[in-house]
């Protein structure tokens, strides 16, 4: 199920992004605020895209947090024959992509994960340690795993081998979620790449992230300009088949083209930056001073499509703000802090007013 759901979002977004592509020409003969209305609607997989599809008119609601960002914009409110109109422009962009350009995506086998369920392994315990018994395919008999360390399993395991040629062993278990708090301030997030994020508080975490990106960055910049020379030479032995030849060339792809080390190595300078993640995520929303109750961030879903230069760019692919944005999701869930995703447009140029009730709350 969460597969399906990630291909069915990624779906979606693939759709939206060409539909803004297909609309950009017919949205510059609009004036502003028609032309706003149209991007709140292809702003994201929400509420208001599915409704378009539907066949109905959606209609922005300034008290939802979520469409708070784009009626404030509004100088006047837009009659209905207007919102009919612009939506039916839209959803006819959107059904002819989905028709012609954007076809669902199908299903792919992983060949390194397998599923067992409860009905699949069995645990076993010693004074020493602790057994995994799986099922094989020769009837009657188990392969037999000692676990590191001691933990209580359930549910479906999943066993996954990764490019480095280890293997893990995945189980899935409820999060225990605290309720939702109903006092606190709230803040606003400005994520970024020199430094993690920014709040509205004017406090910066995670302030060397941006080192480690860079260096990961240049060093498989450094690591692939050897690469590429080493399969021209490759390619280049090939060509002139003798025996001394091929035995060299049977020495570079052995020693200098596997992919192993290469892997193991970039998912051990990833691990720093995970940890780097949690541990400020952990820090801000379990302060004890001055509490967090809403956090609002920018959503960074969409395709950058701005470009800094070859460097920059490289450098920026690898910028992991989808493992940012996820785990801000699951850190708020699990303490209890309500999340309001907004466009990044302009976010970090404005000041966040004053609310009714004396808080700052960012708004565009």
């Amino acid at each position: 199920m969460e597969e399906t759901s990630k291909m069915a979002l990624t779906h979606w977004k693939s759709v939206i992004a060409e539909a803004k592509r297909k609309l950009a020409h017919t949205l510059k003969r609009f004036n502003d605020q028609d032309r706003h209305y149209a991007c709140w609607l292809l702003c994201g997989v929400n509420r208001q895209f599915f409704e378009l599809l539907d066949g109905r008119i959606p209609v922005p609601n300034p008290e939802v947090s979520f469409d708070r960002n784009y009626c404030l914009s509004y100088d006047r409110p837009l009659s209905s024959k207007t919102l009919r109109s612009i939506a039916g422009v839209v959803r006819r962009t959107v059904n002819k992509v989905r028709r012609d350009s954007v076809c669902y995506p199908r299903t792919k086998a992983f060949h390194n994960r397998i599923d067992f369920d409860a009905s699949c392994y069995t645990v076993r315990s010693t004074e020493d340690a602790q057994f995994l018994e799986l099922m094989s395919l020769q009837p009657g008999k188990r392969i037999s795993l000692r676990l590191k360390g001691r933990s209580k399993i359930r549910g479906t395991l999943q066993l996954i081998r990764d490019t480095a040629g280890t293997y893990s062993l995945r189980v899935y278990v409820p999060q225990q979620c605290e309720e939702k708090r109903k006092t606190g301030t709230v803040i606003g997030i400005d994520l970024g790449y020199t430094e993690m994020m920014a709040t509205s508080e004017q406090e910066l975490l995670g302030t060397d992230l941006g080192q480690y990106f860079s260096a990961i960055s240049d060093k498989r910049r450094k690591n692939s300009e050897g690469r590429n020379r080493m399969h021209s030479l490759f390619r280049n032995l090939l060509k002139k088949p003798n025996k001394d030849n091929l035995a060299k060339a049977e020495r570079i792809r052995k020693h200098n083209l596997g992919r192993k080390k290469q892997r193991a190595r970039y998912i051990r300078d990833i691990g720093v930056i995970k940890t780097i993640v949690n541990r400020e995520l952990n820090l801000l929303f379990t302060r004890k001073k001055n509490p967090i109750k809403e956090i609002v961030v920018e959503d960074l879903s969409a395709r950058m499509k701005v470009h800094f230069g070859k460097k920059w760019n490289r450098r920026l692919s690898g910028w992991m703000r989808g493992y940012l944005q996820e785990r801000i999701r699951y850190k708020a869930k699990k303490f209890g802090i309500e999340v309001s995703e907004v466009n990044p447009a302009h976010s970090s140029r404005e000041c966040p007013p004053v609310s009714l009730h004396g808080q700052k709350e960012p708004t565009r």
